[in-house]
């Protein structure tokens, strides 16, 4: 059961825009078994995400992080409260395609290319063409995929396709990314690779970001902010402002104050 009431103007201090800021308000939801035991993964969630912040959010396996992600989506409606994503439900930003969502595995369709799974979202919402659109060229030259657009999915590593994953959930240039541990299923190298390459993205298009993971450090290392949530029952959760300064390099994970956060995240995590 989550109780989470965090305010972000009281802790980040960038774009003061109101375009993409995430408002959560009073949001419980709860699962029940066959036999109808209730199992209330969240309870009275009161959450505040500002516009171009990057914020991670971590916790226990069952706390709540994947199903406040698809609340704040729309791909799932809470039993009460209510999400504003600039002001609007996640319906209607998720009708004007300024939400993007990255999951854990790519979900690539096997028999389209790299081009063709990139430009998906476009077609499926019938805008090819739209102005708010990316290019479909830019998107591969941008996640460092030049010369692979007419490869299939089983001709690329895992680190690829997550590239190709990346690049359509940008396809539709959104005010908002989610991103559901999209990282743990790599090797070590080809994830500290992307990491980075994440936040060269971050820095050119801004996009506000919630991402879900269970690496503290990961986590530090990209973010504005980290919300650490706890187990069922278990309080309040903790968030820990990143004052690291950018862009963040390999340097920055050698810093003092980087590995302080680690620590002070790893230990919230264990209260």
């Amino acid at each position: 059961m989550q109780k989470l009431d965090i305010k972000a103007h009281d802790i980040y201090t960038g774009d003061s825009s109101l375009k993409n800021r995430i408002e959560i308000s009073n949001i419980c939801k709860s699962y029940f078994s066959d036999d109808g035991v209730e199992n209330k993964v969240l309870n009275s969630v009161n959450f505040e995400i500002e516009s171009s912040e990057f914020v991670s959010i971590v916790g226990p396996s069952g706390c709540g992080k994947t199903t406040l992600l698809k609340i704040i989506s729309g791909l799932l409606d809470p039993d009460s409260g209510q999400v504003k994503i600039g002001g609007e439900s996640p319906a209607k930003s998720r009708k004007r395609k300024s939400i993007g969502y990255m999951f854990q595995d790519p979900a690539l369709i096997p028999w389209r290319t790299v081009h063709e799974n990139i430009k998906l979202p476009t077609e499926v919402n019938r805008q090819v063409g739209d102005a708010n659109c990316r290019e479909t060229k830019e998107l591969i030259s941008l996640v460092g995929l030049d010369g692979f657009a007419t490869y299939y999915p089983h001709q690329l590593s895992g680190g690829m396709r997550q590239r190709v994953s990346l690049a359509r959930a940008l396809s539709t240039n959104p005010d908002l990314l989610l991103m559901d541990e999209p990282f743990a299923a790599l090797d070590e190298i080809t994830r500290e690779s992307m990491r980075y390459e994440l936040l060269d993205l971050w820095s050119k298009t801004k996009p506000t970001v919630i991402f879900v993971t269970h690496n503290s450090a990961e986590a530090v290392l990209l973010s504005d902010r980290v919300i650490v949530m706890p187990e069922s029952g278990d309080g309040l959760a903790k968030s820990i402002s990143v004052s690291i300064a950018r862009p963040r390099s390999e340097k920055t994970e050698s810093d003092a104050v980087f590995n302080q956060l680690i620590k002070k995240v790893r230990s919230a995590y264990k209260c």
